[in-house]
């Protein structure tokens, strides 16, 4: 009995442990005052959604969305201030650079 409970405590430990290395690589984070929220930075180098989509507000597309994402771009698909749909491209380096003339007929 005394093995297997120190056994369990063990493996309890290890199990905590590791949680908190995976809490401090991104997640669920706490702002100190009772809210959790879901945040991932991104690997260095490379552009965050967040900053994609303020710089397609930037551009004149409101309420977009993600449509593609991969190691290269992140499309995402909004409205202008007109209510046409339009699609923007970014780059997926540091920065967010927007990518000139494109234009992906397929998702229209």
């Amino acid at each position: 009995m005394k093995l297997v409970l120190g056994s369990l405590i063990l493996a309890s430990g290890i199990l905590l442990s590791s949680l908190s290395g995976f809490a401090a690589s991104g997640g669920w984070q706490s702002d100190g005052q009772g809210t959790r929220y879901w945040h991932v930075t991104p690997p260095p180098g490379q552009c965050n959604i967040s900053q994609a989509r303020n710089r397609a507000l930037r551009a004149g597309i409101y309420r977009s969305e993600i449509i593609q994402q991969d190691e290269n771009i992140i499309v995402l698909r909004g409205l202008d201030e007109s209510g046409d749909r339009r699609t923007i491209g970014f780059g997926n380096i540091r920065g967010c650079p927007e990518l000139e003339g494109f234009e992906d007929p397929s998702h229209f």
